[in-house]
């Protein structure tokens, strides 16, 4: 998995669903990152982050608590970052066919995860 790889499959336009409710539509891509709309919100998404956090969980079980306390000024909203991150990392890597399917009630004592198989 590569930059150019994943600005081939992640394109403007595309939509996510969401795990619980809603829907991501991509904005825009870029050597950056991925920049997009959720509910009312546009966020912003660098790929370094997205690459670092792959590379850090790249087998096995990862939840959205994994995420926040790995790097909170991404994906954190009350440390500088955007809770909505977690679960766009994850859509991305089950859009990708590089994890499972997105588990979990999104709640504290159960939260969103994914099981990731990354095999390069």
């Amino acid at each position: 998995m590569d930059l150019n790889h994943l600005k081939t499959r992640i394109t403007k336009g595309l939509v996510l669903k969401n795990p619980g409710k809603g829907t991501s539509e991509i904005t825009d891509i870029s050597d950056e990152g991925i920049s997009y709309k959720r509910g009312e919100f546009k966020i912003f998404f660098s790929c370094q982050d997205f690459f670092d956090a792959l590379s850090h969980f790249n087998w096995g079980k990862v939840t959205s608590t994994d995420l926040r306390s790995y790097n909170p000024s991404v994906f954190n909203s009350k440390a500088g970052g955007h809770s909505c991150n977690c679960t766009f990392f994850f859509m991305i890597l089950y859009y990708l066919g590089l994890s499972s399917e997105i588990r979990g009630g999104g709640v504290k004592g159960n939260p969103f995860f994914v099981n990731i198989s990354l095999k390069e």
